[in-house]
């Protein structure tokens, strides 16, 4: 794995527990969480990790998938939570393995393979393909193989590094269908104010033309949005939030200025932050 790596932030100068990922040990979470200063520490569920943060330290949670969209249960915890800010974004090649119980010699043996909903889903046309059609969903990619390993005659769709991690042979190495890239966020409740992207959340007037009202602070200095996606109001049936990143950050007069008039056009806008961005890339 090569990276550029993150120096502006040591979490455990702030937190003892470190950095909360999607668990268990070696799922993609987990390999991103390690490229921060700060020890990795899994916990359950993607909102198990954004409450953890609240307490201190940071999170890592993933936001979007190329091939699956976004991530609904991060877009909300980000809505729900409004003391909580996007620090950094990590974008990263995603190769699925099909790892086996050691009681597996070929793939036709195999009778049940575990994975994230998402991976399945990814590399749906290789299931298809080799007849395997007894899947089973968990937690994580790393969960999946954590499961295969004490499970005779199972598979897993999961990382080479879980693979390894929990005593899996692999069998097939890039079982995804499509090139697969996922973007992480570094999460917690200290703001970022400097970087190469901006989120911001917000709702609109349930009227005509109040949507366009407010992308148009956007379009008229020609700032680039890169991702807008809306999600349901839990409290409020058929009524939106949306989610929205663009390309600078708000130290930039021209960003700060568009920002600043959607929010006098919305009913409510929550900055999420400005944040640098890195690609990382398998070996």
């Amino acid at each position: 794995m090569s990276v550029k790596p993150f120096k502006l932030l040591n979490w455990l100068g702030r937190d003892p527990h470190g950095i909360y990922f999607l668990g268990p040990e070696g799922s993609y979470s987990h390999e991103v969480a390690s490229l921060f200063q700060g020890r990795p520490v899994p916990v359950r569920t993607i909102t198990e990790a954004f409450s953890s943060a609240l307490k201190g330290g940071a999170a890592v949670v993933p936001v979007e998938n190329s091939i699956e969209g976004p991530v609904n249960e991060t877009l909300d915890n980000l809505f729900q939570h409004k003391e909580i800010y996007v620090n950094a974004e990590v974008e990263k090649e995603i190769e699925l393995v099909l790892a086996v119980n050691p009681t597996v010699s070929g793939i036709s043996q195999v009778r049940k393979v575990y994975s994230h909903p998402h991976a399945l889903k990814e590399a749906a046309g290789f299931l298809e393909r080799h007849g395997l059609k007894e899947m089973e969903v968990v937690e994580s990619t790393s969960k999946a193989a954590q499961t295969a390993s004490v499970t005779p005659g199972a598979a897993a769709l999961c990382s080479k590094l879980a693979a390894e991690l929990y005593g899996l042979k692999v069998l097939t190495e890039g079982v995804q269908d499509h090139v697969n890239m996922t973007r992480f966020f570094l999460v917690s409740t200290k703001p970022s104010y400097q970087g190469d992207k901006t989120t911001i959340l917000f709702t609109v007037p349930h009227r005509p033309g109040s949507l366009f009202t407010a992308l148009k602070a956007f379009a008229e200095r020609d700032v680039n949005l890169t991702m807008i996606y809306s999600r349901p109001l839990k409290t409020s049936p058929w009524k939106y939030y949306f989610y929205l990143e663009l390309e600078g950050g708000i130290q930039d007069p021209m960003i700060s200025s568009s920002i600043e008039e959607a929010r006098s056009l919305t009913s409510e806008l929550w900055l999420k932050g400005s944040y640098p961005k890195r690609g990382v890339s398998n070996p």
